[in-house]
């Protein structure tokens, strides 16, 4: 059987089945799954078994995974991270990011050159669900009236990991991360990064915002620049332009970082959830790669 995607209800999300992902994924198989990643943000595989040796080969036939930088969320492997509210016998935290609520966000926007594409694997979900929805950056940009599409192509926006501490995770100290906060804020300084991008294959225009992190747009007075960003999510976050996702075991959702924004509703922390999580750094030919101005 054949690579096959379907939409999900009516969504930019497709659902993709003939593909068991514990396969050898080097020849026509690996070429199909490129090719559908490319031209969709977002896809949904559902009942897969898969070992940590088995994602890391996943995310290989993808482009190249990378390390994430919070080394105590690292798994067997450093290329693929624990999300989880679960602790080990002494206490500790076995992952990172809990059950807290997050806020609409991209990943690693603050970097000069941010992570692209990205993967979160199901192997423990909560008896009450758990929901992730993204948000198409490429619907979001052709639902813009024209002139806010001519306003913002060639626009560059300002930004700023100092910013997005606490605000992507509500109440959350920056001093509590686990690389010291100060650290971080000398290594990772503002950067200038294009609001709109245009794919390279299809052509198609996405913006690139981020919500926690995006503090300005060069050359604009920055109430019109906030009061800007917030018909952008407004407009990006409309019902018809999110997908919901409920965890079920066994799924894992690819997406790529540069067209899609992604929240998480909170959950209940006495019930399990355990997430493993790959970054990948995907190939410019078939790719937007946001590259810092």
């Amino acid at each position: 059987m054949s690579l096959q995607l379907r939409p999900i209800a009516d969504s930019f999300a497709r659902e993709v089945s003939g593909l068991d992902l514990w396969q050898d994924l080097d020849g026509d198989a690996g070429a199909a799954l490129r090719a559908a990643f490319a031209d969709h943000p977002l896809l949904v595989f559902r009942r897969q078994a898969l070992s940590e040796d088995e994602l890391l080969a996943f995310g290989r036939a993808l482009g190249a995974p990378q390390q994430y930088i919070e080394r105590g969320w690292w798994s067997s492997r450093p290329e693929i991270s624990v999300v989880s509210n679960m602790r080990n016998g002494l206490g500790q935290p076995i992952g990172g990011l809990s059950s807290k609520e997050l806020n609409w966000h991209t990943d690693q926007s603050y970097n000069a050159a941010p992570v692209t594409g990205c993967f979160l694997y199901a192997q423990v979900v909560p008896q009450d669900g758990s929901r992730t929805s993204w948000a198409d950056l490429y619907g979001a940009y052709d639902a813009l009236p024209a002139d806010m599409q001519q306003q913002l192509d060639g626009a560059v926006g300002i930004f700023s990991y100092a910013a997005r501490t606490g605000a992507v995770i509500p109440g959350v100290n920056g001093e509590t991360v686990l690389q010291s906060y100060a650290e971080r804020i000398r290594n990772t300084p503002d950067v200038r990064h294009a609001l709109v991008h245009t794919h390279p294959v299809s052509g198609r225009k996405a913006i690139y915002i981020d919500p926690g992190t995006l503090v300005g747009i060069d050359g604009m007075p920055p109430d019109e620049a906030q009061a800007l960003f917030a018909e952008l999510l407004r407009i990006a976050t409309l019902p018809g332009n999110v997908y919901r996702h409920d965890w079920q075991v066994g799924d894992l959702v690819l997406w790529d970082n540069a067209a899609t924004l992604h929240r998480r509703d909170a959950f209940a922390d006495e019930q399990n959830r355990l997430l493993k999580r790959m970054i990948i750094d995907l190939p410019a030919a078939s790719h937007i790669l946001p590259a810092a101005l």
